[in-house]
């Protein structure tokens, strides 16, 4: 008798369970939440722990939102959209999330350069932080995005070059393509320190600490965690979120004679812009 070759099942791809189990998710959940969400806690194991965490934040969204923005489940045909709702007095595409670090802006420019608008619901500790992503296309070069970056200025200083105990911090629209800057806000803070200080002060700590046989201190590391608090600070004063913080640099041309430029140069982006935006932009801040 002839032996049979046995073949074992080839794995199913992740995405086509997950949005099995979507589609049976949304289905029972409009009939009955906690049925659902019982269900979904049954598919932990097949869904996985990133399949499993994205669509708890799915349903979690629903859930709050549903009513408020009168929320539609969307269809996944590749278009990063979860659900379709009216924001602001706006329709909207959502993209649900729990990480926005691995969102890229060229994912929804598609549908946005025929002028639908998106916003990306970020899953963070039981909370949603709804990020809006319709950057505005550059008038000059019809191709960039209009950007919101913000710059720390150094200590200011009067007349008499005698310390305010303040500095400056500015909103500075960047396009992504042509580099075209505009300032559009100007705000003066106690204590908010530029780039330049900061890490001539984790330096002087560092090499204080080193003598002192001390816990290292990871400079590159400090600077990263006061960029991005800065950031969220900022976003909220100028009431935009802001996708990425720096500083003016001098940025020396010729060794000989001290000849060179000065920069915008940033310290953090958001991961969703930085295939848009580059790390500095040639830009004299003494006009700013």
């Amino acid at each position: 008798m002839a032996g049979k070759t046995w073949k074992a099942a080839a794995a199913r791809n992740p995405a086509e369970v997950y949005n099995e189990k979507r589609r049976i998710i949304f289905a029972q959940i409009q009939k009955d939440s906690v049925v659902a969400k019982t269900w979904l806690e049954s598919y932990r194991n097949t869904l996985g722990p990133t399949g499993y965490a994205g669509l708890n934040a799915e349903v979690a969204f629903f859930e709050q939102y549903r009513k408020d923005f009168n929320l539609v489940v969307a269809a996944d045909i590749g278009d990063a959209t979860d659900f379709v709702g009216v924001v602001d007095g706006a329709m909207h595409r959502i993209d649900v999330t729990t990480n926005i670090a691995f969102k890229r802006l060229a994912s929804y420019e598609p549908l946005q350069l025929e002028g639908a608008l998106y916003k990306v619901a970020v899953f963070d500790q039981g909370r949603f932080d709804l990020v809006d992503i319709n950057f505005p296309f550059c008038k000059h070069c019809k191709s960039g995005r209009i950007l919101p970056t913000a710059v720390l200025l150094e200590e200011n200083h009067n007349v008499h070059g005698d310390s305010q105990w303040s500095n400056d911090q500015l909103l500075v629209n960047i396009c992504s393509a042509c580099g075209e800057v505009e300032v559009a806000d100007r705000i003066t803070t106690p204590f908010l320190y530029d780039f330049q200080s900061l890490y001539r002060d984790l330096n002087e700590a560092k090499h204080d600490a080193e003598e002192l046989g001390e816990a290292p201190i990871d400079v590159r590391a400090e600077a990263g965690a006061y960029a991005r608090r800065t950031s969220r600070y900022l976003s909220d004063f100028f009431g935009t979120r802001l996708v990425a913080i720096g500083g003016k640099s001098y940025e020396i041309t010729n060794p000989c004679d001290g000849d060179g430029y000065w920069a915008v140069k940033f310290e953090d982006q958001l991961p969703l812009v930085q295939e848009h935006l580059q790390d500095e932009y040639p830009w004299d801040l003494s006009n700013g």
